[in-house]
């Protein structure tokens, strides 16, 4: 039987093992992979922590990013644009929690081709943070007339989200720790240093203030922001859901995930024009090392589990 990451309980760290799970019936329209790469997200561990109250059966696996090869294709299976999906593809997914395995089972609608150039650890990284980060720039209309401010720019949905706005030609301001700086210079990104004044820094390098705030920390990003001007409706948070029903914040919600955009995405990263970090990979057995990582909340990028 394949084998998996999985959680019998609500906790930490220890609370995860490496568990066999029955191959998993294929239902018309499904496809089932043979997993080469996984990503952590930091909803990964929330969940498990019970931080974001949902319910669970158990065992109960981890993580959302999938990239593998189609092993099995049930009736009724097609991309997204009509063709064909044949064992042997190379494709790029989203997965209901379960993606950290040896073996998962996907809907058609929840894959995409994998670009000849993209490679395993970036495929298998690119959902949420992609998708996300395009639902941010939705929610928030953000246009080349922007002054952007963007928190945590430096991780997996901040990179992403940088430069699409930076694509639309906006300029975009982010903090990071001063260890990320160069690396947002790179992608375009005036970069400030979050561990000293950042109100004053965001001020000093948009002297003609900010137009929107894309917020991937918490309740002190949104809280300068505010404080800097900014109305409600110009924040968008991933973090805070408390600080977005209370505050009135922008926000992507429960945005629906499509395979047809990742896979835009996908072809934007495999010729260049975009570019997802990673920061680490690790084995299925070093998963421990994997977490403590992610859960440090210092990751350029993505942290990957390689099978």
């Amino acid at each position: 039987m394949p084998r998996a990451l999985l959680y019998d309980e609500f906790g930490g760290i220890d609370v995860l093992y490496i568990g066999e799970v029955p191959h998993s019936e294929m239902q018309p329209g499904q496809v089932r992979l043979s997993v080469k790469a996984a990503a952590l997200n930091p909803f990964d561990f929330k969940m498990r922590s019970g931080l974001i109250p949902m319910p669970a059966t158990f065992p109960h696996g981890v993580g959302n990013d999938v990239a593998g090869i189609v092993t099995e294709v049930a009736a009724g299976s097609t991309y997204f644009n009509g063709d064909p999906i044949v064992a042997g593809d190379e494709v790029l997914g989203f997965a209901d929690q379960n993606a950290i395995a040896e073996d998962v089972v996907l809907g058609a609608s929840q894959i995409a081709p994998k670009p000849a150039g993209l490679s395993w650890e970036v495929a298998g990284g690119l959902a949420v943070a992609g998708l996300t980060a395009d639902a941010c720039i939705t929610a928030l209309n953000i246009s080349a007339a922007d002054t952007l401010g963007v928190s945590a720019a430096a991780g997996s949905v901040g990179q992403v989200f940088c430069q699409l706005a930076l694509a639309k030609g906006a300029t975009v301001i982010g903090s990071a720790s001063p260890a990320n700086a160069e690396f947002l210079r790179q992608l375009g990104v005036i970069p400030v240093d979050y561990t000293g004044d950042i109100a004053a820094q965001f001020t000093f390098a948009a002297p003609h203030g900010l137009t929107k705030f894309q917020d991937n920390f918490g309740r002190p990003a949104i809280d300068m922001a505010l404080g800097l001007g900014l109305s409600p409706e110009k924040v968008c948070s991933i973090v805070d859901h408390g600080a977005v029903a209370e505050l009135g914040l922008a926000t992507p919600g429960r945005y629906e995930r499509s395979a047809s955009k990742l896979s835009e995405l996908a072809h934007l990263v495999a010729s260049g024009k975009l570019t997802l970090n990673v920061q680490a990979r690790f084995p299925l057995e070093h998963f421990r090392e994997a977490c403590e990582l992610l859960e440090a909340r210092h990751v350029r990028g993505k942290v990957v589990i390689t099978f």
